[in-house]
């Protein structure tokens, strides 16, 4: 598979939600709980992510994950929680192959 994938949307289907082994809660996410991931200082930092986003922001990843939490103290704590909701992804392997 050289190159990324097409990006696939992660959303769980009605038939998957009625199938998780959980009970049900009245407002199933639309999302597996797995792709949530969260951001703080010193990541936003290596980022270069100065400015914080704004919930309901889109941010390309190699995935596109909407900003679902900000959160800024002003003294430098500062995070971001983002829902992955499409994904691509690539072989590195057959990249190594290929030079």
């Amino acid at each position: 598979m050289a190159g990324w994938s097409k990006f696939v949307d992660m959303s769980l289907s009605d038939e998957e939600k009625l199938d998780t082994a959980m009970p049900i809660p009245a407002d199933m996410p639309e999302y597996p709980y797995g792709l949530r991931i969260c951001l703080c200082g010193p990541e936003l930092d290596k980022l270069d992510l100065d400015e914080m986003p704004d919930v309901g922001d889109v941010i390309d990843l190699r995935a596109f994950a909407r900003v679902m939490s900000v959160s800024d103290s002003g003294n430098g704590n500062r995070r971001v929680e983002l829902q992955i909701e499409q994904l691509a992804c690539e072989d590195e392997n057959d990249e190594d192959m290929d030079e």
